[in-house]
């Protein structure tokens, strides 16, 4: 890397800017990524409901299983 001591304080300046302007790009595009990112969570949420309703009835069935099973031996 270039001797940070033999730039010019314009030079510095300027890549101080290039910098301040990359990063805000940077994290426009960050946001946009996340906001279509939780879009598309949106977009699937009533899949993951269902996936949420059909693991909730596995669990209520066995739990009835297992109650069936202890009230048979007791």
């Amino acid at each position: 890397m270039t001797d940070i001591k033999k730039i010019s304080t314009e030079r510095i300046r300027c890549l101080i800017a290039d910098t301040e302007s990359t990063l805000r790009e940077l994290e426009a595009e960050l946001q946009r990524r996340e906001t279509e990112a939780q879009d598309v969570e949106i977009d699937h949420l009533e899949e993951h409901m269902r996936g949420a309703e059909l693991s909730l009835n596995s669990i209520k069935e066995f739990l009835t299983f297992l109650l069936g099973e202890y009230r048979s031996k007791h």
